[in-house]
This record gives structure tokens, sequence and C-alpha cells, in this order.
């Protein structure tokens, strides 16, 4: 969907006949995790992030969440998605799909249960904008993704907040251990509060290099664009080769202009670290990833929902929970014992952070 106006009308036709891809589930027999089978017809919808889907990491993997679910026992849901190009696209999309939410999908006037995920921080203050005064429920249900505690228990909207700060104190102590002096943490977008946990984390896990040197932390840009301009990083990197011996990028799908630059110029002396995913193929200087199992995440949310559970308000993750993790890349094994040995350090400190 390339302009707001396709998306209106799309979404005038009540969004969930044709809008995106639509991923019928199937049937599973002896799934124990299962067994509260719905009797109604529940609908999901999906608001990837802009752009987003097919960037080898963190949207992929929100889809692989989406085919796991489908391969469990999902008799009578329906899964559909669509990517935006605008946050106007996605206000649209929230405020038609919040009007269709008593729709029958057929002549029988079925109303079906109703799930939209919106999948990007960027979107929450969007969510809590166009909800604000909706009345929800189990059945009419807004999950958002990567959301910082509102704090206010009326708050209509489901969100979860998943903390890079562990992970991330991991990756600068393996910085640290590979000997490096000047890293940079680079944000893809700065005005994104939501990274820097990220930021803190591996600034304070590095901590300062034998000649008193620190991490410099810098900034893509200050909007969402910050996270698709691969060829603008890889433009940087020229000016970052021979200034940062380590770059931990926080960038989403412009990383790959920074892991082309590495294949391009492996002898040049800087190291760098994956994102979301393990991305250690993309380059011989990656050294780690920052994995998220978002996937897991959404499945997890999609199952208790599908099967009646109501959603908590907010919920919170971080490296104890197993859905994010700082993982060594196997050509670089004599950095894992390190990690290991770190590990419970990185929790502490990970729990200290978020007492804060």
């Amino acid at each position: 969907m390339k302009t707001s106006n396709i998306l209106t009308h799309l979404l005038a036709a009540v969004m969930l006949l044709t809008i995106g891809h639509c991923v019928t589930s199937c049937n599973k027999d002896d799934d124990a995790s299962n067994t509260e089978t719905p009797t109604v017809q529940s609908e999901v919808l999906v608001l990837f992030s802009i752009d987003g889907l097919g960037d080898g990491s963190y949207n992929d993997q929100i889809l692989r969440g989406i085919k796991l679910m489908e391969n469990e026992n999902s008799k009578g849901m329906t899964i559909r998605f669509i990517t935006p190009t605008s946050l106007e696209d996605v206000e649209s999309a929230c405020k038609s799909w919040w009007e269709n939410i008593d729709k029958p999908i057929d002549d029988k006037g079925t109303v079906p249960r109703r799930l939209l995920v919106l999948a990007s921080s960027d979107y929450v203050d969007i969510a809590r904008q166009v909800f604000a005064n909706a009345e929800m429920n189990i059945n009419r249900c807004v999950l958002a993704f990567e959301a910082e505690d509102s704090g206010d228990e009326t708050e209509q909207i489901r969100t979860f907040g998943i903390s890079m700060y562990g992970a991330s104190w991991l990756a600068g102590k393996t910085a640290r251990e590979l000997g490096c002096k000047h890293p940079l943490v680079l944000l893809g977008n700065g005005q994104n509060t939501t990274t820097y946990d990220a930021r803190d984390g591996f600034v304070e896990g590095f901590g300062k290099a034998e000649d008193g040197s620190v991490a410099v932390v810098g900034a893509i840009a200050d909007d969402w664009t910050g996270y698709g301009m691969p060829t603008e990083l890889y433009k940087k990197m020229y000016d970052y080769d021979g200034q940062y011996d380590f770059i931990y990028a926080v960038a989403g799908g412009s990383n790959m202009g920074a892991y082309r630059y590495l294949r391009e110029n492996p002898d040049c002396g800087i190291y760098t670290a994956g994102m979301d995913t393990d991305q250690s193929a993309y380059s011989t200087l990656i050294v780690g990833s920052m994995v998220k199992r978002i996937d897991l995440v959404l499945y997890d949310h999609l199952t208790n929902w599908y099967n009646q559970k109501d959603l908590p308000r907010y919920q919170h993750y971080g490296l104890e929970s197993g859905y994010i993790n700082w993982q060594i890349a196997d050509r670089y094994p004599q950095l894992k014992a390190g990690v290991e040995a770190n590990r419970q350090e990185a929790i502490k400190k990970e729990n200290e952070y978020g007492a804060k």
C-alpha cells in the first residue's frame, strides 16, 4: 500500500476483507496449550512498522510469530496485516478499525472478536490518542509493541516493553574484552526514548577504556526515518572508519548499510553488532547480536488472546525473561565465556536501572 488515499479506500472497505496478506490458520490436534477453543470467530489485524516488512530483522521476526500462530490450533482465527507508509496512514487505520469494530462479517450478523496489533513503538502515542475514550475488553482489544508504562491504570490499550539494557550492557563488556577504546552507540531515532535503555546499557557496560575514553552516542535521524536509511549509514561509515573501533547501531534496517561497508572493508578494524536477530552472516566483524524473540512475544500474546485470556495492561520483559539476549557469533568463541560470567551481573544491573 503506497499512498494514504489507497489505504483509506481499502480501510473503508472494512480492512478485513481485502487489505494486505491474509493468513488463514490451520488446525492441529492434540495441542495441550490450546485446549480452550473459542466458539466465536476471531480476527487479528497487524500493522507493521512503516515500510518495515522485509527488513531481515525485527519485522520479519514478527511475521515469523504470525506463522507460528498459524501452525497452532487456531480454528476460527484469521490474521491479516498491512504495512503503512506514514504515521497518517497508521492513524487512519486505527480510526477505521474502531469505527468498524462491530461490523458483521457475514449475512448472519456474525461479529468476530477483534484484536489490533500495532507492531512499532512509533505507534503507541497515536493509539493512546485515538483510543483515549474507547471502551475495550477481551473481545475488542488493542496491543501496542515496545511501549513505556504510562502508569494510567484506566488505560484501555494493552502494551509491553522489552528492556535492552541488560543485553546492551553485555555488549559493552564484550567491546571492552575485544580491546576497543572508541565505540559509537548509534541510534536510528534520537528521539525514541524506548531505545535509550540500549544506549545506557552499552555505555555503562563498556565503562572507560584504559586511556579514559568512553562510548560516544549519536543518531541517524530524529524521527522514524532513521530506521530505514541503509544508504545514508553506508556513506557515514567512511567518516566513522578510523574514528571508531566498535559501532553499536540500534537502527533497524539502516544497519544493513554498516554491514555492507564492513563486508567491503573487512580490514578496517571496526567491530559491530547485529540487532533484533542473529545477523552474524552479514559480516565477519559482527561479534554478536542483540537477539529479540519478538516472534515468541507476539505468539504468546496471540495465544492468550485467542484463548480468551485477558492481556495485562502493561508487561515488561528483560534479559531474565528469555525474550532478549546478547548472543556471541560462532566465529568468536573466545568471547562466550565472558558473557556467561557477566550474565547475572547484567540482570542485576538491568533490574537496578528499571527501578530508577
